[in-house]
């Protein structure tokens, strides 16, 4: 599981997927901040986040816009469409960070062995000394493990968070148990290759992806113990290892979008959009000839019929460049993202799971 805190409600230029849980376990919306849902392994190796992701979606329909030179059309600002983004990353629990949910098609992997609802507690709600029996059990590599309610509960959620008026806590859902079953095998591989993490790689990554490293403020923040969330850093940080590990780290770097003109003119030349246009292209542009090396190279199509020079290009041209980057970072992250689902669905494959009780 993991912790993923939205900074700002502008989405930011910017797979293990952060599970989005929506409204949590009882649809209350008492939590302190807003969390962020991820959406593909991508983002633990470069430590992006889910608004980056929609912002990439968003850059490359433009691009694909732009390949038959069309730009993209401006969204009212009072959009409701963009209303609703806005409130889908709204979250109001612990984000967990699974990275077995990061996978949009697990196809190896069976449910069930026996049958559901053999055993159990047999209620949507549980004591306090139910909170260790058993409510799911699993083989990987020949090997069965029993996941007790506690073990799945505190695998994403705070066990306040769960906790009712009555004093009762409710049973894990059918998803969380999946979620930590898929994750357990992830760090069981990782353990096999010999991955671990320092407390420095912990406190880098902890920095990087939540914004702080003292546990004590993730703990406070997010509502779990210190110890969780300390927990959650290491896997977090062991997984990122293990992507990496895969998949290699992608020598593509998201683009980050020029600065809009002042007077909101896309025809507004300056040479720091002829700079910026240069940076992203890359070894693509020949500075000693002012132009580019290679005519059949992405940028040199993407300005085959729009000309810049050095000393001047404008907010458009600039875009241009800019859309033309993002497809390639997504292409790039799309291949790594097949690459890791085919790895991980062949761990998934080896296990089998039975889940006593289908909750919500």
């Amino acid at each position: 599981m993991g912790l993923i805190q939205k900074k700002d409600e502008k989405d930011e230029i910017d797979g293990i997927q952060i599970i989005e849980r929506g409204e949590g376990p009882d649809g209350d919306e008492d939590e302190k901040i807003d969390l962020v849902a991820g959406t593909s392994a991508e983002h633990i190796a470069a430590g992006t986040t889910a608004e980056e992701e929609d912002a990439r979606l968003e850059a490359q329909i433009a691009a694909d816009a732009a390949d038959e030179n069309l730009m993209p059309e401006e969204q009212d600002e009072d959009d409701s469409d963009e209303d609703d983004h806005a409130s889908k990353h709204k979250k109001t629990m612990i984000a967990a960070f699974v990275v077995a949910v990061v996978i949009a098609a697990v196809v190896g992997f069976f449910i069930g062995n026996g049958g559901f609802g053999g055993k159990g507690v047999g209620s949507a709600t549980l004591t306090e000394d139910q909170l260790d029996s058993t409510v799911a059990s699993y083989s990987y590599n020949g090997k069965k493990s029993d996941i007790t309610a506690r073990e799945a509960i505190e695998s994403q959620y705070s066990l306040d968070t769960v906790k009712d008026s009555d004093g009762n806590y409710t049973a894990p859902s059918a998803d969380v148990i999946l979620s930590y079953v898929r994750n357990k095998i992830l760090l069981d591989a990782a353990e096999d290759e010999g991955i671990t993490v320092s407390s420095k790689e912990m406190k880098k990554y902890a920095e990087d992806s939540i914004g702080t490293s003292d546990y004590k403020t993730m703990a406070t923040q997010y509502g779990v113990s210190k110890d969780q969330a300390k927990q959650i850093v290491r896997q977090s940080a062991t997984l990122q290892k293990l992507y990496k590990k895969k998949v290699g780290d992608s020598s593509a770097s998201m683009p980050t979008a020029p600065t809009e003109p002042a007077d909101g003119n896309e025809e507004t030349a300056s040479k720091d959009y002829a700079d910026y246009i240069i940076n992203l292209a890359g070894d693509e542009w020949d500075s000693e000839k002012g132009t580019w090396k290679d005519a059949d190279s992405t940028y040199a199509k993407a300005f085959a019929d729009d000309a810049f020079t050095t000393d001047s290009a404008t907010y458009k041209q600039a875009m241009t460049a800019y859309y033309t980057a993002y497809q390639q970072y997504s292409s790039q992250a799309s291949s790594a993202s097949s690459k890791w689902t085919e790895y991980a669905n062949g761990l998934y494959a080896k296990a089998n799971i039975s889940i006593y009780g289908l909750f919500a």
